[in-house]
């Protein structure tokens, strides 16, 4: 029977092979070593496991997927029944020519990006073992990027992705709404961070990013948002305090952000300008999402939600309006972005069925910062969104000890 980590990656594998028929390149080739210390992102979608001594993991447009390896790393790759092993004791050289021979690709796909970091996984030094190994063949002068490849393998989810993707975001609605009705009076905001990672431990996740900065959150007016280690500052009264925040669960991400207001007896419902604020971000996520779409550009998208804030009188927000979700909250590909070099060409690159994008922006109030980040997924004929959108403000109010 096989585990659930060989499910999906047999599902990626079976992905791979046909998107390799849509694209200019015979062969895939991710060649790795020591890969618990030096991991090539493609062995999470094509393998599943580490290996230890030099190998190729070798899939072909034909069908045919080749695995070069140490003969003391083939237990895990055999247990896939996916892969033809070619296993060596001494050197890799002589399977490793064996196996392009019978392939005889015209092209070799290898995992380097200068857009893209989430599949530029070849280090320079094994390129050039790679090229030492097949020096005075054809082959050493068919090496190609297979960035394009690639990258649509990590961003088009596969159901199991989907479920899981969908699992991780369960977890962190619960999580807001856990520590939320445990607010008590005079907790920080690292408190509320420290509570967290506790529950988060208890429940054997993992935080999306690093811990020091997930949950990110802020409280007043004083703040500004940032991926920084909450600082050890109470939630006061007329506060909006603004949480992004992000779990990982059987290997893939959620990454949300929510919003609350401690009401003030001045001031016991959220001030106007703080209500409007609340309706801006709301509508620049709405009718992005409603113009998101297979063959869209990232610009396009982030250019409508851009507009609403600045003729809304809000100056326009320091970032992207979404990033790609899976194995990592930020995962790299198609960027729902604005044209700035820092982006290169990845907000030119059209939305695809299949793709988890966050939609995320917020605007600066009397109160605090206010943000709200959904997770959506693109449909054939648009986006769904996979997390219930926040509809109102929500009300902070501390319990009893």
């Amino acid at each position: 029977m096989m585990s659930s980590m060989q499910t999906l990656v047999r599902g990626k594998i079976e992905q791979a092979m046909a998107l390799l028929g849509e694209t200019g390149i015979d062969c895939w080739c991710t060649f790795v070593r020591e890969t618990s210390e030096m991991c090539d992102p493609a062995m999470r979608y094509l393998v599943g496991a580490d290996v230890v001594g030099e190998a190729a993991f070798l899939l072909a447009r034909d069908g045919r997927a080749f695995a070069v390896l140490a003969a003391l790393d083939k237990s895990d790759v055999e247990a896939l029944a996916t892969y033809r092993i070619f296993p060596y004791v001494q050197s890799i050289r002589e399977p490793l020519l064996e196996a392009l021979a019978l392939l005889d690709p015209k092209t070799i796909g290898l995992n380097f990006s200068e857009e893209n970091y989430a599949v530029d996984g070849l280090s320079y030094g094994m390129y050039r073992r790679l090229r030492s190994l097949l020096e005075g063949t054809p082959y050493a002068e068919r090496l190609v990027s297979a960035e394009g490849l690639f990258s649509r393998v990590r961003s088009i989810k596969t159901p199991e992705e989907l479920r899981r993707i969908r699992a991780a975001i369960a977890e962190t609605l619960e999580l807001f709404d856990l520590w939320s009705r445990n607010f008590r009076e005079g907790w920080t905001l690292r408190g509320i961070a420290d509570f967290l990672h506790e529950e988060m431990h208890r429940r054997n996740l993992e935080g999306s990013w690093s811990l020091s900065g997930d949950p990110g959150i802020t409280s007043g007016p004083d703040m500004i948002p940032g991926h920084g280690t909450p600082p050890d500052l109470p939630v006061l009264p007329g506060h909006v305090l603004n949480m992004d925040f992000g779990i990982r669960k059987d290997g893939y991400s959620s990454d949300l952000q929510r919003v609350w207001y401690r009401p003030s007896r001045e001031a016991p419902e959220p001030p106007g300008d703080v209500r409007n604020a609340f309706g801006v971000v709301r509508r620049g996520i709405e009718e992005a999402a409603a113009f998101l779409r297979p063959g869209v550009r990232g610009c396009e998208v982030d250019a409508m939600a851009r507009r609403i804030v600045t003729e809304a009188g809000y100056p326009e927000y320091a970032h992207s309006l979404g990033h790609q979700v899976g194995a990592f909250a930020h995962d790299g590909g198609a960027l729902l972005g604005p044209r700035w070099e820092r982006y290169g060409k990845l907000v030119e690159l059209p939305a695809e069925e299949g793709q988890v994008f966050t939609l995320e922006f917020g605007v600066q109030t009397s109160c605090g910062y206010l943000g709200q980040e959904d997770m959506v997924v693109v449909t054939s004929n648009g986006c769904a969104f996979l997390t219930p959108p926040q509809e109102d403000l929500w009300t902070l109010t501390p319990g009893e000890a």
